[in-house]
């Protein structure tokens, strides 16, 4: 994939999220996904929970009190979890789960969008809140020329639009760096490689970096959404040449709103997945799918540096 490709794709997104950032925060909530309730056991010294039942909508937000605190209570007790970096936070909502897990530690939020951002800020416990940043940076942009912005935080001096994803991230060393709901965002099997590999480097020694990817081919509720590419017209001058796209790349809208802008999404394959633990030089110690309506609408891996 060219650079133009890659950055008219990534303008798409900015346009969407510019448009959707409410409507987006209220659709999540702060409910965790099901299969963070595995990380968590992961995290710990305590064996696996029992697999979470798939539920109808892992997304909708649930009401404080509910059964679920319960369930995330019972995973874990109460941990030094150490430095988190989560890459593309958006609400903050897998600081909240940790926090309602039992686990302690000090957070490091990052994203693009001001109006997610916010929400963070306005829903993280008391008590993480205490000790957590939340920066808004651009990770993905430095990737293309022209889009690396001065003004957002968490930038340093002397960065260059040709830095790869990811390379101006805060500092480590994070005892846990989370990608969740980020690398379907992500053009480019090099830049979602290049992006890994700066979460990685982030990593102390005996580190766990987690990832998901989102599985949306194939299933009715997100085909019924794809738009051509050729529908978006000119993006940034020029229409989106297909031949640069990879296999798995899709347009997808959000909601019902046929009239909607529709964001970028890719379907990583389960080649390019299995090839990260390797190319990382990291051990995977989980791989698992989990959340949606059957339980597979993510897949996990969870690597650890040695």
């Amino acid at each position: 994939m060219n650079a133009r490709t890659r950055k008219q794709l990534l303008e798409l997104n900015r346009v969407f999220y510019e448009a959707h950032a409410e409507a987006f925060d209220r659709s999540r909530g702060t409910r965790p996904w099901p299969g963070w309730l595995r990380l968590a056991a992961l995290l710990t010294d305590s064996p696996p929970r029992s697999p979470t039942p798939p539920t109808p909508d892992p997304v909708v937000p649930r009401a404080a009190g509910s059964d679920s605190d319960s369930d995330l209570h019972a995973c874990v007790s109460s941990r030094a979890l150490g430095a988190v970096l989560d890459i593309g936070c958006g609400n903050g909502r897998f600081a909240c789960f940790l926090h309602e897990a039992g686990f302690v530690f000090r957070y490091t939020g990052v994203d693009a969008n001001a109006t997610l951002l916010d929400s963070a800020r306005r829903q993280l416990p008391e008590a993480c809140a205490a000790t957590a940043r939340l920066l808004r940076h651009d990770f993905l942009a430095g990737h293309i020329a022209g889009r690396l912005d001065g003004h957002l935080a968490g930038q340093r001096a002397g960065s260059h639009a040709g830095a790869p994803p990811g390379a101006e991230l805060p500092d480590g060393p994070f005892e846990l760096v989370v990608v969740m709901g980020v690398l379907h965002h992500v053009p480019g099997a090099e830049a979602r490689l290049a992006l890994l590999q700066s979460a990685a480097a982030r990593l102390a020694p005996g580190g766990r970096l987690a990832l998901a990817i989102w599985r949306f081919e194939g299933d009715p509720r997100e085909e019924r959404k794809r738009v051509p590419f050729a529908a978006v017209g000119r993006v940034l001058g020029h229409s989106i040449d297909e031949a640069e796209l990879e296999p798995g790349d899709a347009l997808l809208r959000f909601g019902s709103d046929p009239a909607s802008p529709p964001r970028y999404c890719h379907a990583v394959s389960a080649a390019e997945f299995e090839s990260w633990p390797r190319a990382l030089g990291l051990e995977c110690v989980a791989d698992y799918e989990a959340d949606g309506p059957l339980g597979t609408s993510n897949r996990y891996a969870v690597l650890r540096r040695p």
